[in-house]
């Protein structure tokens, strides 16, 4: 059989079989009957099978980073020809024959067509590769003319025409040196067809949005397509129209651009000249017959872009060729409203003076007056105000232009709109002046509205203002007087508890009381929210000694705030015993940081309370391991681990306690005991399997009652836990004082795959 397995090895090659074996599995294997010779080759045959796979699975894994590594080199390479191309497109431009060529054959220059440029020109080629011979220009005619000379028959000034020269099929590139030769060895070298492909869109594109009209036209020449897109879907022209270059839209018209054709957010030409207000080009559009009503994708029209841009001369035009006033686009925004949002009154009042409607509503709940009020266009707000908009009318959000202006801080058209006021609107102005965003607004509602300010209302404003940290605000209603003790004490709560530094410094210098509470004072809230700077400023002019401040010490080590606890205890906050109830509730919740702020303030680490508990202990208890370990190192007495910890450690689950203390050995096996049989009742196999790895008895068994951890295992129902001690050796025959098994409680529990694990 040795020999056999020998072989076996053999045939593996580099996988060493033998280091599965050691000696005693040789002699095993040699002296077994056959039978269990057998069923071990064949184990020994699956652990070499599952080496296999694994090394399978890493090299296809590598396999694969070799693909995805290869895919993205192409892609790079990809990505770098365009730009090749199109220095070539830039550098490397054809000298046009004058004679008519077959696709694809060198033309050498004739003697009508001499170049006047240096003499570094491929005679077989017919290209420079640094001075270009073709220079187009847009003749009075409107058809494209070369620098070429006239062919012989034409007078010397005469043009040549498209049709003499331009027409005509470029020269072929030479495959010698050629850049696009190194990258596609194996091309042949580009005809003028596919010259006309290879040249990249976006060169046209930057030429014609610089208005550089000859490298416009030297693209077309060579084959760009004049209508191909960018990687926003515009072409050349949209980028011309939108840049006003009149010239080289012009060029692209005689080239046969599409003047309707859909770009970024389906616009056209047209619609980007006039939002741009290039009133010739948008003309020269419409002559040519772009489409004066279309819309883009937000139903946008072509005066609707215009008056959004403020070109009034633009949208004067488009009304005058047709376009209507009440236009609307899909959210029902009026031709108006584009009007107000860019800013030009005239064209407002124009626009009104046409019948524009004053009061249209968007989907939304929009009117003209709210978008003016947003846009911060407070001239168009008061043209709007003076001609007849309500503005106490709540629309959009259940917000009116009031309450609108006055959240902006827009003071002077508040005051214009509380002059139209009525005992009707006095509800309304409350809020209005609740949420003013300026000392402005504040001074207008003094001037239109006093009682209304120095009433319940402006206490209500100071608190939210308080609240929000509109300190302007604030300042404003303590100088007008709002008054009421209840309202500054609250506004001093509202600060803290938002962390408003200078609203609390503003509030205590008027005089409120730092130590007023209402079931707290502001240093809670502080200290609560964490706002280490606010607390700093209400010590400083509070009572550091003040009961507050001892209840806001014990809860800043409760809450973990760390930062405010370091400041109470700079300033020398909290007696002897309010330090050490801290120092507990830091324990209990866990947060080690306080625990050594207030350690290394002096606090006694073994301190009790009232309920007799430790720091330690209350850290233990509620599972803190880390706490613990910091309290025992700074001397914590080991005493507080009762077996009551040690229990409740296995009981809740807190395995990391639960190593602490049982490396500390500081419990009677007893007790060891009675934490396994309570983290098996509990289902924490981890509690159980650190308690077997320490040395527990398995089958430890109650002292009356006489249940072991797997028959609470069992009976609650916890396969993980009744597997761990059946594989730890827990024996099944056990019984408690009732004569169960474990497998009896299980069953009579209904625990049914508990029942199956001990049935087998």
């Amino acid at each position: 059989m040795s020999s056999s397995f020998t072989e076996a090895e053999g045939s593996f090659g580099n996988v060493e079989v033998a280091e599965e074996l050691d000696s005693a599995d040789f002699l095993e294997l040699r002296n077994a009957p056959l039978l269990n010779n057998r069923r071990v080759t064949e184990g020994r045959f699956e652990a070499i099978d599952a080496r296999f796979a694994k090394i399978e699975e890493l090299l296809s894994l590598q396999q694969g980073r070799m693909s995805k590594l290869k895919q993205s080199v192409r892609r790079a390479l990809v990505d770098i020809l365009p730009k090749v191309e199109e220095l070539l497109a830039r550098h490397l431009s054809p000298q046009p024959s004058c004679e008519a060529a077959p696709a694809g054959a060198s033309v050498a220059p004739s003697d009508d067509c001499t170049s006047t440029a240096p003499t570094n020109i491929d005679s077989s080629t017919g290209y420079s590769p640094r001075n270009p011979q073709l220079s187009l220009v847009v003749a009075g005619s409107g058809k494209l003319v070369s620098s070429c000379p006239s062919p012989s028959g034409k007078a010397a000034d005469a043009p040549v025409t498209d049709g003499e020269c331009l027409g005509k099929a470029p020269p072929a590139l030479s495959a010698t040196g050629s850049w696009a030769s190194f990258f596609r060895p194996s091309a042949p070298p580009p005809s003028a067809a596919s010259c006309a492909t290879n040249h990249p869109a976006s060169s046209l594109h930057e030429a014609a949005e610089r208005g550089d009209a000859a490298a416009v036209q030297r693209f077309l020449a060579v084959g760009a397509q004049v209508d191909a897109r960018d990687k926003d879907g515009n072409t050349a022209l949209h980028i011309a129209a939108s840049s006003g270059r009149t010239e080289v839209v012009d060029i692209l018209i005689a080239k046969g651009a599409a003047v309707n054709r859909r770009g970024l957010r389906s616009r056209t030409p047209l619609h980007c000249a006039a939002a741009k207000g290039h009133e010739t080009i948008v003309a020269r559009l419409v002559t040519v017959g772009a489409t004066l009503y279309s819309r883009d994708a937000d139903g946008a029209t072509v005066a609707s872009l215009a008056a959004q841009g403020g070109h009034a001369e633009v949208v004067l035009w488009l009304l005058d060729n047709g376009t209507p006033v009440e236009a609307r686009d899909n959210e029902n925004r009026t031709l108006l409203m584009y009007a107000v949002e860019g800013g030009n009154l005239q064209l407002v009042k124009y626009l009104l003076g046409k019948g524009a409607n004053l009061n249209a509503v968007t989907k939304k709940g929009e009117t003209p007056i709210f978008t003016a009020v947003n846009m911060q266009r407070i001239v168009i707000v008061k043209y709007l105000l003076q001609n007849g908009v309500l503005p106490f009318k709540a629309l959009m959000n259940n917000e009116s232009p009031l309450m609108l202006c006055s959240k902006k801080g827009y003071g002077d058209t508040v005051g214009e709109m509380l002059k139209v006021a009525t005992s009707d609107d006095i509800e309304h102005l409350k809020c209005c002046l609740i949420v003013a965003g300026s000392a402005d607004v504040v001074w207008s509602f003094v001037d239109e509205a006093r009682d209304l300010v120095l009433g319940p209302a402006g206490g209500q404003a100071l608190v939210e203002a308080a609240r929000d940290g509109r300190l302007e605000v604030m300042e404003a209603l303590l100088r007008v007087g709002v008054n009421g003790k209840a309202s500054l004490e609250m506004a001093l709560r509202a600060a803290a508890e938002k962390g408003r530094r200078g609203c609390i410094v503003a509030l205590l210098d008027a005089g409120v009381d730092v130590n007023a509470r209402h079931i707290w004072t502001a240093l809670h809230w502080a200290a609560w929210c964490g706002h280490a700077e606010c607390v700093e400023v209400l010590l400083q002019r509070g009572d550091k000694n003040d009961q507050s401040t001892e209840e806001v010490l014990v809860n800043a080590a409760y809450w973990g705030r760390l930062d405010v606890l370091k400041i109470l205890l700079r300033v020398g906050a909290g007696a002897k015993e309010s330090r050490e109830e801290a120092l507990g509730w830091a324990a209990h919740g866990g947060h080690r940081g306080c625990i050594v702020a207030l350690l290394d303030a002096g606090v006694d680490v073994n301190a009790g309370d009232n309920y007799n508990g430790t720091a330690l202990h209350w850290a233990a208890v509620n599972g803190h391991a880390e706490c613990v370990k910091e309290l025992l190192r700074r001397g914590a007495k080991e005493e507080s681990l009762t077996e009551v910890v040690l229990v409740n450690a296995a009981g809740k689950g807190h395995l990391a306690v639960l190593k602490v203390l049982l490396a500390l050995r500081v419990n009677t096996n007893v007790s060891f005991e009675e934490a396994l049989r309570v983290a098996a009742k509990k289902g924490h196999r981890s509690c159980v399997a650190a308690l077997l790895d320490a040395g527990v008895d398995v089958n430890a068994r109650h002292s009356n009652l006489k249940y072991t951890a797997l028959h609470l295992a069992a009976k609650n129902g916890h396969v993980d836990c009744v597997k761990e001690l059946l594989q730890r050796g827990a024996k099944k025959d056990l019984k408690d004082f009732n004569g169960y098994t474990a497998f009896k409680l299980a069953r009579k529990n209904k625990m049914q795959a508990c029942t199956d694990i001990l049935e087998s």
